[in-house]
């Protein structure tokens, strides 16, 4: 075929019409190059343009409209697609649509900075949350050349959703479900959900934080710094340092707690350990341990037990209880401050001592901007108040009714909790079955007293206004 157009010569002799093809690379399409008749030879007709396209073997696809174009503006001369093939469409493989963030064991980033405890070791789900869809696959489509040749294409594969223990799959088979709360993990190339999650060495920079839904145990121990979070049970087997630790149900330390005054420990059940040292501990029920607590800030709900091993001691810190404190030996020889509350909430405790300091702040703004409220109308009074300094004294007026507002409703919530704190005083008491040092503070239901000589086998309860000391029980 020729590529080229050429331009017939003029003449005032009769000639045929001339036509042209070329058909594109990838045969889909076939271009005309038309001349037109000369004298009085009649101009073609469509079908015999399309008989022309046959001859030279384009069967396919003839687009009559553009052939009558072509052959009704005869001073064109251009070349014109008078034929198109069907174009091919390629499959597509079925895919898996994640609708959960796969990318575990990848430090997250944090602002500017790469947060190596946070490795994203844990994928929460609920039960019934949406883990993937699949999309399906697509077969692709045959394509037609204007040759009439058929043209192949690649065919789409399917694949099954990858579905593991604790996942639900659809009924039409293009969903996947979570089956139970958990933790999501891709096992032998299927997604899992496991309803607990165990990590089988240490907390460290190889796991990072743990915050799980669902009950968590921990092989190892849990290093200085780390983070573990539980939405059940939290069962440590080795030893908790300077760690956070959070606990919807029971918490289990089966060593202890070595806190170098970080640890922070707070368990909506039990707080179970052999040992705590330097630690904060807050138990919405019981704390009980085994050996000694020492230096600590302990709280809990109802008793703090410590007895059953070697010493059964409590040293040093404080120790809250809302009903009562038991142990075999109180304080120490060296006679550090150890002190014991009981018959009160600790949470009440520890609310009421936040407002009296909040009071204590807003009193002492209320007297500073009272100092600078008097200074300047003593200079307003004079009519040398310059503008800056009248704005002043109107943002400091306006402070210190914002402020006073603030102490208003600490002073009212104060007040609930007075109510709150006389409502729930328990009979509570502290008893030591062996040796109670000097230098211990018992305080029971708001009334104190300081421990000066050594006693054994006691009971320190609440009875008509003060406490007395009792044989133990």
């Amino acid at each position: 075929m020729d590529q080229n157009p050429e331009t017939a010569e003029e003449s005032s002799v009769s000639k045929e019409a001339v036509f042209r093809m070329r058909i594109s690379d990838d045969a889909l399409t076939c271009e005309m190059l038309y001349i037109p008749p000369e004298g009085d030879v009649p101009v073609p007709t469509v079908e015999r343009v399309k008989g022309e396209m046959n001859s030279k073997g384009v069967v396919f696809g003839h687009d009559e409209d553009a052939i009558k174009n072509m052959i009704g503006a005869p001073a064109a001369r251009q070349w014109v697609v008078t034929a198109k093939g069907d174009p091919p469409e390629n499959g597509k493989d079925a895919k898996i649509d994640y609708k959960v963030d796969l990318n575990i064991l990848k430090p997250r980033t944090v602002g500017d900075k790469v947060d190596l405890k946070e490795l994203g070791a844990v994928i929460n789900v609920t039960k019934g949350q949406l883990i993937a869809e699949k999309i399906p696959a697509f077969k692709g489509k045959e394509g037609t050349s204007v040759m009439g040749r058929k043209i192949s294409v690649y065919t789409g594969k399917d694949k099954n959703l990858p579905t593991g223990k604790g996942i639900r799959l659809s009924e039409d088979k293009m969903r996947l479900f979570a089956d139970c709360d958990g933790n999501l993990y891709i096992k032998n190339q299927t997604l899992a959900v496991n309803p607990t999650f165990e990590v089988k060495g240490d907390v460290d920079y190889s796991v990072g934080n743990i915050d799980f839904i669902g009950p968590v145990t921990v092989m190892g121990s849990v290093r200085d710094g780390f983070e573990v979070s539980s939405g059940n049970e939290l069962r440590i087997n080795g030893v908790v340092e300077g760690a956070t630790l959070k606990s919807e149900a029971d918490m289990v330390i089966k060593t202890g707690v070595r806190g170098t005054g970080k640890a922070k420990l707070m368990a909506k059940g039990n707080m179970i350990t052999s040992y705590i040292d330097q630690a904060f501990v807050r138990s919405e029920r019981s704390v009980k341990v085994s050996d000694i607590i020492l230096n600590c800030d302990v709280g809990a709900r109802f008793d703090v037990v410590v007895g059953g091993g070697k010493k059964g001691q409590i040293v040093g810190g404080k120790i809250a209880a809302g009903s009562e404190v038991v142990c075999e030996i109180l304080g120490s020889e060296m006679e550090p401050k150890t002190d014991v509350t009981v018959g009160q909430l600790p949470e009440i405790i520890e609310e009421r001592k936040q407002i009296l300091e909040n009071l204590k702040q807003y009193e002492a703004q209320l007297e500073k901007i009272d100092a600078n409220i008097d200074f300047l109308k003593d200079i307003q009074r004079t009519g040398e108040l310059k503008p800056d300094k009248q704005e002043l004294l109107a943002k400091i007026t306006k402070a210190k009714f914002q402020i006073k507002a603030q102490y208003s409703v600490a002073r009212e919530r104060m007040g609930e909790l007075e109510k709150d704190a006389d409502e729930h005083r328990l009979d509570g008491c502290v008893r030591v079955r062996n040796i109670c040092y000097p230098g211990v503070l018992i305080t029971i239901r708001g009334v104190r007293y300081m421990v000066k000589e050594k006693l054994r086998f006691v009971k320190f309860a609440y009875e008509d206004g003060e406490i007395k000391i009792k044989s133990f029980e």
